[in-house]
């Protein structure tokens, strides 16, 4: 049975009950009793609203580039300009997020189209009190990595760092160049 059947089916049982716990068996009470079904009717109309909505049962945690307080997440490359067969750093950074929390980040790197190159590694990072932290790794990728990684092929690069606490919450991407 669905939520709205459910909420039809059991609503009378609850206002009469509710009603007669208020008024009693009276027949004058019959208008409270009337008021009281109403006002339930109300009630769980709205509380389904607000479960449709995710908004009764806030969870602190969403899948749009903002969770916690206010954070802003980014993914960075230095140098954004490498020579081929050279390395670099990709730095992973949340801010303002849930402190002293454990945040999965997967870093996704896509080489130029037709050159075949894609990998990906994951790191942690351990937030501190206020819900900050960064993670910094080496490109092209040391074990354990899936994919390819390599800077053998010309072109820009595309990057990009997906953050996860539980589920996916936000994602920030960037490039360089290799030449």
């Amino acid at each position: 049975m669905s939520f709205l059947g459910n909420i039809r089916a059991f609503t009378p049982r609850l206002s009469r009950l509710i009603g007669s716990v208020a008024t009693g068996r009276s027949k004058d009470g019959r208008l409270l009793r009337v008021s009281v079904t109403v006002m339930t009717l109300l009630i769980m109309v709205m509380a389904a609203a607000f479960i449709a909505n995710d908004s009764l049962f806030a969870t602190g945690i969403n899948n749009s580039a903002s969770v916690g307080l206010s954070n802003s997440v980014s993914i960075s490359a230095s140098p954004s300009n490498v020579k081929q067969g050279s390395t670099l750093q990709l730095t992973a950074k949340i801010t303002h997020s849930f402190p002293n929390a454990k945040i999965t980040v997967t870093i996704m790197v896509t080489g130029p189209t037709g050159s075949g190159i894609s990998g990906s590694k994951t790191a942690t990072i351990t937030t501190n009190s206020a819900g900050n932290g960064q993670v910094s790794v080496i490109y092209p990728f040391t074990q354990p990595f899936a994919g390819t990684a390599s800077t053998s092929a010309t072109g820009t690069y595309h990057v990009t760092a997906t953050f996860v606490l539980v589920y996916p919450i936000a994602t920030a991407s960037t490039t360089f160049t290799v030449r």
